[in-house]
């Protein structure tokens, strides 16, 4: 009996496919109304704007999703710099496999994402006050993998 229900437990989870949902843009809200103390005006606002843009709020792309416990944005604790070339990794089992090459199609949606994810950014730049977006700009900087990259060599 035991085993019957611990198979099913796990045979949900892997439908799932152990990914989280994708937040909905009052949830996205809700989490950037207390991180950014946004007044009810704002709040508002940026429903809105979570509304209108919720095929990029949420996506891995956006970043936002805080550092980890103890994680700081610049990549102390334990976060792993994936901004080296290929050829300085080592062979080992730990490490990533090449990515495949994406396709004329895969790129242009890429390419359309990040326009929209910079437009989603402009506007929320004109709803927010300079120590909010300071605070937003920073949550940025951290994905649910640690901290990202700098791509430019600069800390």
């Amino acid at each position: 009996m035991i085993a019957l229900a611990m198979f099913s437990v796990t045979s949900a989870s892997a439908q799932k496919g152990d990914r989280p949902e994708k937040p909905t843009p009052a949830q996205v809200t809700e989490r950037m109304a207390e991180q950014l103390s946004l007044t009810d005006a704002q709040k508002s606002q940026v429903l809105d704007l979570n509304t209108e843009y919720q095929d990029v709020i949420g996506d891995p792309g956006m970043g936002g999703h805080g550092c980890p416990k103890g994680q700081k944005p610049d990549g102390v604790s334990g976060a792993t710099d994936n901004s080296g070339d290929a050829s300085s990794s080592t062979a080992s089992s730990t490490a990533r496999p090449q990515r495949p090459e994406l396709t004329d199609e895969q790129k242009a949606k890429m390419e359309e994402m990040k326009a929209k994810r910079d437009e989603y950014n402009t506007k929320l730049k004109a709803i927010l006050t300079a120590d909010q977006l300071a605070k937003y700009e920073e949550s940025q900087k951290c994905g649910p993998n640690g901290a990202k990259p700098d791509k430019k060599g600069k800390k």
